[in-house]
């Protein structure tokens, strides 16, 4: 069995929500550490985030009113760990689909079927849940700490210093402030105020093809929990299962194929769509909503300029194919909130900081990439490599390390800042990579870590007694790990070790308790590790 032991601290007081110590309801609304622009679900993470680690935040959206259109839909394996953390995951779960297989058929030909079943994670699926409803739930939670956000107010102007950001906001009621905040992030979506007011070039480009994207029901005999893609000849029709027997289905028609009108598209065009694409010609019973949208593949030059940060959509947008970018803007909330949390509380060097880039934007230029290579791949008509694809795909995509590495991928349970690659490979447990999960003892290991700070796993080495000499000033509970096969060949365990994970559930450092020291001193200010040592350079934690 497990042992968890832990010393008093600031994470104790923060494991639940406190509204009367939040910045609202002392009444100083407008005294914050941090300023959110945008209430998407990247910006009501961060905010999130931060508040339940004691800092004074505020967030602001230009829209009347939250979000009702389901936009993004689905949120993956790691998403649902690291918001895990936050006590939110069981009621995205209720308002979801679990789906767990996904199918690709080339020219009536399937070339792939893979299982998420297998998945190290306590979430083996894919969970099929609408934006407006992630954005929801992120919303209640955040006022459960007391902060709301503050709609219809627009970010005109930025003004960097060395000691602050001064932002101006104009209110569709009242007159226009001007405020200086500690810190700012820029979460206001692939339009970007705050990228655009700091001046930071958006890399990237777009495709020319006719996309159109429409929420249906179709009658059809295929599972309803599974994902159906078609490619045809430089067509395209991907099927997103979605709660209630609905279906999320993205269409691509080449180029020079006569373009659908901006707006809805009709559906007598939609159903000719798949008659052409998809095999069995499914019949549309009804249609919710449809449009037509254009992809672009984008990154910001820079996540950070000074006081101000770039994260989401503002930072980096994808091909929808795929479902990565409500994703990956959450996971860039998460990476961001708990470091700019240790620096603001003076438990954290303010060179920490500096990773935040280091870490995502390889994550970033990763999936750019990918989901660049997919859509490609999905819109091949050249007859040779169509020929290619329905023969040679299938006995790649059909191997168990392909399919281990491509739905690892999907889920995210890949991402790794061990290095400029952005992924780790199955198997791996080295520093920078996510601390893997696996039964302890009748609890699973992502149960035990702490939900808002570090965490010292010991394998062996009885580091509870020693806890102070081998952390110094890093409050970090003590996690005694069952000495079982399942546990040690997760973490590549040989002998007595220490792991130690970061409060966003990846590892900090691992071996002997000099080099968990040698993490503590790079990371925390001199003040802060007296005792343990001098401060050393601080290096990227990965």
């Amino acid at each position: 069995m497990a042992v968890r032991t832990r010393a008093p601290g600031r994470a104790d007081r923060l494991r639940s929500p406190h509204p009367e110590h939040s910045p609202r309801a002392r009444g100083d609304r407008m005294d914050a550490d941090v300023l959110v622009v945008g209430a998407g679900p990247t910006g009501l993470t961060a905010a999130l985030e931060l508040a339940r680690r004691g800092i004074r935040v505020r967030i602001i959206d230009r829209a009347r009113t939250a979000n009702t259109q389901t936009r993004a839909l689905g949120v993956q394996a790691r998403t649902l760990e690291l918001l895990a953390r936050t006590g939110i995951t069981d009621e995205l779960l209720a308002r979801g689909l679990m789906a767990d297989r996904f199918n690709i058929f080339s020219e009536g030909r399937r070339i792939l079927r893979a299982d998420f079943g297998g998945l190290p994670t306590a979430y083996p699926f894919l969970l099929m849940v609408p934006q407006n409803e992630v954005e929801d739930v992120l919303a209640q939670a955040l006022a459960e700490w007391g902060v709301a956000v503050e709609r219809e107010c627009e970010l005109t102007a930025l003004t960097p210093s060395i000691d602050g950001v001064t932002a101006t906001v104009t209110h569709a009621q009242g007159p226009a402030e001007a405020r200086t905040y500690p810190w700012v992030i820029g979460a206001d979506g692939a339009h970007s105020t705050v990228r655009a007011l700091l001046d930071i070039g958006f890399l990237g480009t777009a495709f020319d093809e006719h996309f159109a994207v429409a929420d249906l029901r179709v009658d059809w005999d295929r599972p309803p929990t599974e994902f159906f893609a078609f490619l045809n000849r430089g067509r395209f029709a991907a099927f997103f299962p979605m709660i209630g027997g609905w279906h999320r289905v993205a269409i691509a028609r080449p180029a020079g194929e006569e373009r659908w009108e901006r707006g809805s598209v009709p559906t007598d065009d939609l159903q000719a769509a798949l008659d052409r694409i998809v095999p069995g010609r499914p019949r549309i019973v009804e249609v919710r909503e449809s449009g037509r949208f254009r992809i672009n593949q984008r990154r910001a030059a820079a996540h950070r300029a000074g006081r101000v940060f770039l994260a989401g959509d503002a930072a980096h947008i994808h091909s929808v194919i795929g479902a990565q970018g409500l994703n990956t803007g959450i996971q860039d909330a998460v990476n961001l909130a708990w470091k700019l949390a240790g620096v603001i509380h003076g438990d954290a060097h303010p060179q920490l900081l500096d990773s935040y880039e280091a870490e995502r934007a390889p994550v970033a230029a990763r999936l750019v990439r990918g989901t660049r290579a997919v859509t490609r791949m999905t819109l091949l008509h050249n007859p040779i490599a169509l020929a290619a694809r329905r023969t040679v795909a299938p006995r790649v995509l059909g191997r168990p390390h392909t399919q281990r590495v491509l739905t690892r991928a999907v889920s995210q349970l890949d991402v790794s800042y061990h290095d400029a690659r952005g992924a780790a490979p199955a198997g791996r447990a080295a520093v920078g990579d996510r601390a893997p999960d696996a039964d302890a003892g009748g609890r699973r290991i992502h149960d035990l870590l702490d939900p808002v700070g570090f965490t010292l796993l010991d394998f062996g080495t009885d580091a509870a007694s020693a806890r102070e000499p081998i952390t110094g000033g890093l409050l970090a509970p003590v996690v005694r790990m069952p000495e079982t096969a399942e546990v040690s060949a997760a973490y590549e365990i040989t002998g007595p070790t220490l792991v130690l994970v970061r409060p966003d559930g990846y590892i900090a450092a691992r071996g002997g308790a000099e080099d968990i020291r040698r993490y503590v001193r790079g990371r925390m200010p001199a003040r802060a590790s007296e005792g343990v040592g001098a401060t050393g350079d601080l290096p990227g934690d990965g």
